[in-house]
């Protein structure tokens, strides 16, 4: 019943505190609900949002390095498993790896990756492969991590045949610090001093459980 024909039921002596409640309630009703928030409700929510940002970002950027480590590690595995393949077809040899024309080359072993040669250094592109060919027994391999960090991978098959690389033959695992993706190369890692091993670096190399932490 609308409150207008509700007033005509109500009796004057008795009904004027009633008809008094009744219209400040559609008062109420009429009136518009504030949804704004006060300055502390605002403080307190930055506050919230900072602190959760304290804690993700450096989750976040710890993330991120461990995935590119793991990519780049990952890629020279693959580039070695590739390398090995074409030592095996080519009579056991790594002669005119990045060049054979007798043998399909690295590039031909379905490693989807892309490689550079020589003493040049490593694409900042990701799954870029940098390979110095030392000799047909004998093969050093790199990849940047995007960082920091510059991966190698050094397959001796002759005793002592790597300056730098312990003599014993055996397929060897190291990083050296590298800013840059043009301070990363195969050479790279065996100049003493900057490469491999050189002091202030935790890189060194080894030979079992894959690379260094």
């Amino acid at each position: 019943m609308p409150l207008d024909v509700l007033h005509l039921f109500i009796d004057r002596p008795t009904g004027g505190a009633l008809r008094t409640y009744l219209k400040r309630l559609r008062e109420d009703r009429e009136e518009p609900v504030d949804g704004g928030f006060t300055l502390i409700e605002l403080l307190v929510v930055l506050l919230i949002l900072g602190i959760l940002l304290a804690i993700a970002i450096p989750t976040f950027l710890t993330v991120t390095k461990s995935a590119t480590n793991t990519a780049a590690s990952s890629n020279l595995q693959t580039a070695l498993t590739g390398a090995e393949t074409y030592y095996t077809t080519n009579s056991g040899s790594y002669s005119g790896i990045l060049n054979g024309t007798a043998v399909s080359n690295i590039t031909q072993e379905g490693t989807g990756l892309t490689y550079t040669s020589g003493a040049s250094s490593v694409s900042s592109a990701s799954g870029v492969i940098n390979v110095d060919y030392v000799s047909a027994s004998n093969i050093v391999m790199a990849a940047w991590n995007g960082s920091d960090r510059c991966y190698v991978i050094a397959a001796e098959k002759t005793t002592g045949g790597l300056t730098g690389v312990p003599a014993t033959p055996d397929t060897y695992y190291a990083w050296y610090s590298a800013p840059k993706s043009s301070e990363c190369s195969a050479a790279g890692a065996l100049v003493s001093g900057t490469g491999v091993g050189a002091s202030g670096t935790a890189g060194y190399w080894q030979n079992t459980g894959g690379f260094p932490a």
